[in-house]
């Protein structure tokens, strides 16, 4: 196995094919890896950002029950 994937998760998964495939799906599940990382990387910006912008109007970050 390459050092290319970082993650436990997917490093597991490698891992668990079996020898005679490994080389096969190497590039699939380092494909994988990548859009789980940048899926990842999306979603926390994506929550620093509505954090910062309910900072910025003063804003509840979660809306206010009706009861």
């Amino acid at each position: 196995m390459r050092s290319t994937l970082h993650t436990p998760f997917w490093r597991a998964a490698y891992q668990s094919l079996p020898d005679t495939v490994r080389h096969r799906y190497l590039a699939y599940v380092e494909h994988a890896e990548r859009w789980d990382l940048a899926l990842d990387a999306a979603f926390d910006a994506l929550s620093r950002a509505k954090g910062a912008l309910a900072r910025l109007f003063n804003a509840p970050a979660t809306p206010r029950s009706a009861h």
